[in-house]
């Protein structure tokens, strides 16, 4: 969890985030798949998290199995029968190769005295000080596994649907662009955004939010009631059931957000959203409590340095009419494909 709190993100991470997605962009032309560059732009920064890898023929080559990976989640498990489900587990196969060999190396570099400062370098450090705790190649190389689907999936979705959304409203996209057309006016072209700059985006935090709750990324969670639990009105969960909680149902829920189905960034300038005074937190993007997502604020500061990058470089056009489905995963059904033209850079004023 250190490796996504709000002073690593400041004085490590916000650097790399801001120069991958500025990366990715420079190839951008003509129509572009926004989804499959979102996932581009998700999996480096996440490997460079994880592994301090930059962009190169490697990263690619594990990106590509690796999304073989994803496409086998929510097929039937049968390898016989399913060629996406057998694929999934060739690829799964090769990827934790890959990511053995870079375990197997890291080691090597410890007993030579080298040391990088990484989350895989904090699940190899055995006497405990980073975090870690002895554990075996295999059991590092599981967690690196679930910890790329953590960080590269849910995220590209909701880069994706905040371009969408704000396509979709004119007005939105308008303050959003003059937020950061102020902030792009104080430094060059090249010149790397500051946690500064991200602390004086006060709307793009409202439309992080608002997208968050009309997209839903993650529909719910399960849990077992470990005890009877009694809930309002009288109802009791009996000792052993498991539950749903749909996090969807609550955002989409007009008792707590007035016209609920509409993206209304607006609504969040109170800093509340809701409707009414509640005291129950009926905003859960991330979850809550013990379990909450450690990288919610990993993936803000992710989201708005693409939008800032993208509303200062670009103009765009949806190429297509596209749709938000929410099963079995929330995604477009066509992937998002925008026409970008790229915009003449003004350079600012120096006294």
């Amino acid at each position: 969890m250190s490796f996504a709190n709000s002073a690593i993100i400041r004085d490590h991470l916000l650097l790399d985030i801001d120069r991958l997605v500025r990366l990715n962009m420079d190839s951008w032309t003509g129509r572009v798949l926004l989804m499959e560059e979102a996932k581009k732009i998700t999996f480096q920064l996440t490997v460079k998290q994880l592994m301090s890898f930059d962009p190169c023929e490697w990263t690619e080559n594990l990106m590509k199995e690796y999304m073989l990976v994803i496409e086998g989640f929510f097929t039937i498990p049968l390898p016989i029968f399913s060629t996406t489900y057998r694929r999934a587990i060739q690829a799964r196969t090769k990827v934790a190769e890959a990511l053995s060999l870079v375990v197997g190396e890291r080691r090597r570099e410890i007993e030579r005295g080298e040391r990088k400062n990484d989350m895989l370098a904090a699940l190899l450090d055995e006497d405990g000080g980073g975090g870690g705790g002895g554990f075996s190649d295999e059991e590092i190389v599981d967690f690196m596994l679930a910890l790329l689907v953590a960080g590269y999936e849910t995220t590209s979705t909701i880069m994706t649907l905040a371009v969408k959304y704000l396509t979709e409203n004119p007005i939105a996209l308008a303050q959003l662009k003059e937020e950061h057309d102020e902030i792009r006016a104080t430094k060059g072209e090249k010149e790397a955004l500051q946690w500064e700059d991200y602390k004086s985006m006060p709307f793009t935090q409202c439309v992080v939010n608002e997208t968050l709750r009309v997209a839903n990324i993650i529909s719910g969670v399960f849990r077992r009631a470990m005890t009877d639990v009694t809930i309002k009105d009288g109802y009791t969960i009996p000792k052993g059931w498991k539950v749903f909680a749909s996090l969807r149902a609550v955002h989409m829920d007009h008792r707590h957000f007035k016209d609920a189905r509409t993206f209304n960034p607006w609504r969040w300038q109170n800093n509340s959203g809701t409707t009414g005074s509640s005291s129950v937190n009926v905003f859960t993007p991330f979850g809550g409590g013990p379990r909450r997502c450690p990288g919610a604020e990993l993936a803000r500061v992710e989201l708005s340095v693409f939008l800032h990058r993208l509303v200062t470089q670009f103009s765009w056009v949806a190429a297509e009419q596209d749709k938000v489905i929410f099963f079995p995963t929330t995604r477009t059904q066509k992937r998002y494909p925008i026409i970008v033209q790229r915009l003449k850079q003004v350079q600012p004023c120096k006294d």
